[in-house]
């Protein structure tokens, strides 16, 4: 008979997890706000409901270390290559230099606020607060939308801050622990070991996986995602083995290295791994919160605020300053990134488990150390995310503008509109569940991925910066629907549109379809398949876009930009306005190819 209480926290804390999540995404929050407030509640010194001492103290050590090994391998490979085009220099010198500014100044910090922690658990504190990490970072930029360099910046040092604020914790924690016994070169050397197995752990890890998902003999197409899984934890596993606290790196950069390999298959992986990191951070960080001794907490007082405020308000901005240095990035954008830097789950695990450490050689500061940490995470978070918005307006760092497109469908006719709207310099993202179509369309240079658009981890997981509106284009009025309810809470009621099936009418309370009355899903298709395609010109002349055919004989208005590069989704019978650019479904050529067969839509 499995115990009662390891079952009532096991089920509580995925329910809470969940519930957690809900939250967050209803009030366009940080998850890690209301997990932290849901697992105090719901820990010891509440209700009592999730007691984290039921798994053992080795049970939620282990538990720990492979959800950071998924979270982080996740975050290693939704890291882009792109991003460094416009933010490298700044994201290496955050993540290099910039880390050790942040490292100095909270342990210099903690010290004066907290004398009786000693220089050591001070110095290991400072690098705990390194890292800021994905499971914060991403949600946020995701509700508020800063320019595509400040988001690059961010994103890019949330990931990669991560590995590297472990390892400096890791060493510190040696020194306390081992230094004494084995001296300061072992301490130094074990460390040098620990980089070096976790990039070649890493690239060969990548390597191997990168091979396996395309030899589909060996890796059957519906164990790929398991199998990465699998890998990733089996990666963090060893290098454990071989030397601890060396796999945060490993899995780090093994994500980072098959994302940048790009196998086949990638979108699939990457939405299967943002799931099962969802979960693995909703479930850790209620039991890490749950674990909270609030009493600790509360006795911390008024030093804690004041540190919390140092490191906020001394400490990023001393970073930011400095790593800042001769780029190309505005004031208005250091500002924004001075302000932005809550800290995440890593911070809350590696601190939890470096507790357990402490405690077990005798060193009773560990727990303070642990209690300081939550201080910091809760204080950033509760800070930052409400006001991240409103200072990145006030400091005019935010998109202007979101223009670009997601296009839901990948059939012919979605196909080619996202051509057109493409050859014309916008951002468009489409999205079908038809492999064959997604590969069609990313031979054509587009950007598109095998995925549900029904599914709202879509708006955290894939990189939509600068994407404002939707256009669902498939036949199936379910889908179409569904898929406006999804968009519109983030793009808004007037920035989504389906396109009309012949079938289908509008109810009154409907959005306009896209295209009006104009032109359905199935003319549209037959026309482009029979040769038609879609061309843009700028309006010189006065005229409705019902009476379009009268200037161009033949040919359908589809939608337009006004001189500002912003997209109209025309109505029957608006005005066009000159000097806006018409995109319009020009009439067959004679002779043209007829389209290519392509797969029924579901």
């Amino acid at each position: 008979m499995a115990d009662a209480s390891l079952v009532q926290t096991a089920a509580a804390t995925v329910v809470a997890g969940v519930a957690g999540q809900m939250v967050a995404r209803r009030l366009r929050l940080p998850a890690i706000l209301p997990l932290l407030l849901i697992g105090v509640a719901l820990g010891p010194s509440l209700a009592g409901i999730v007691r984290p001492a039921a798994l053992g103290g080795e049970g939620l050590r282990t538990l720990i270390g492979f959800a950071v090994a998924i979270i982080l391998f996740e975050g290693g490979l939704s890291l882009k290559t792109e991003s460094f085009r416009l933010a490298g220099t700044v994201i290496r010198n955050l993540v290099l230099g910039g880390a050790l500014v942040t490292w100095a100044i909270a342990a210099l910090f903690a010290r004066a606020f907290f004398p009786e922690l000693g220089l050591g658990p001070a110095v290991l504190f400072g690098a705990l607060v390194i890292v800021t990490g994905p499971t914060v970072i991403l949600p946020l930029l995701q509700a508020v939308h800063p320019r595509r360099r400040v988001s690059d910046v961010l994103r890019g040092e949330a990931i990669l801050i991560d590995p590297v604020g472990a390892l400096y914790a890791v060493l510190v924690l040696e020194f306390l622990i081992e230094a004494e016994v084995h001296g300061s070169v072992h301490v130094l050397a074990a460390f040098g070991g620990r980089v070096l197995l976790g990039l070649g752990l890493g690239a060969v890890g990548a390597w191997t996986l990168y091979v396996l998902i395309r030899r589909r003999e060996i890796l059957p197409v519906d164990l790929r995602n398991l199998a990465v899984l699998s890998c990733a934890i089996g990666l963090f596993a060893v290098s454990e083995l071989v030397l601890p606290e060396s796999g945060v790196l490993t899995v780090t950069l093994a994500g980072f290295l098959l994302g940048w390999l790009h196998p086949p298959g990638l979108a699939e992986i990457e939405e299967f791994k943002g799931h099962l990191t969802t979960l693995m951070v909703s479930v850790v960080f209620v039991l890490l919160a749950a674990d909270l001794d609030l009493a600790g907490l509360a006795a911390l007082g008024r030093p804690a605020l004041g540190l919390v405020a140092a490191i906020v308000f001394v400490a990023r901005p001393a970073c930011v300053a400095l790593c800042t240095l001769g780029t190309r990035l505005s004031v208005s954008e250091r500002l924004f990134l001075s302000w932005i830097a809550p800290r995440g789950i890593v911070a809350a695990a590696v601190s939890s488990l470096f507790a357990l450490a402490l405690a077990e050689h005798g060193i009773p500061e560990g727990h303070l150390v642990k209690d300081l940490v939550f201080a910091v995470i809760a204080g950033t978070v509760l800070l930052q995310a409400p006001t991240a918005r409103l200072v990145g307006r006030l400091l005019g760092v935010l998109e202007e503008e979101r223009h670009g497109f997601v296009i839901v469908g990948a059939n012919s006719l979605a196909l080619a509109v996202g051509r057109a709207l493409h050859r014309a310099g916008e951002l468009v993202v489409l999205l079908d569940t038809n492999a064959w179509r997604v590969e069609r369309a990313r031979e054509r240079g587009l950007r598109a991925h095998r995925a549900d658009a029904l599914d709202p981890l879509l708006l955290e997981t894939l990189d939509l910066d600068g994407i404002g509106h939707l256009l669902a284009l498939t036949p199936n009025e379910g889908v179409n629907r569904a898929a406006l309810r999804v968009f519109s809470r983030d793009f808004g009621p007037d920035r989504v549109r389906a396109i009309r099936l012949e079938d289908s009418p509008a109810a009154p309370d409907d959005a306009p379809f896209l295209f009006g009355e104009r032109l359905s899903w199935q003319e549209g298709t037959d026309l482009v398949r029979a040769g038609a395609v879609i061309e843009k010109a700028r309006v010189d002349q006065e005229l409705t876009i019902d009476g379009l055919d009268q200037a161009h004989e033949g040919a359908i208005g589809l939608l337009a930009l006004d001189p500002s590069g912003a997209p109209r989704l025309l109505g029957d019978g608006e005005d066009l306005e000159v000097g806006e650019t018409l995109f319009y479904l020009a009439p067959t050529v004679e002779g043209a190819p007829a389209g290519k067969e392509e797969p029924p839509e579901r």
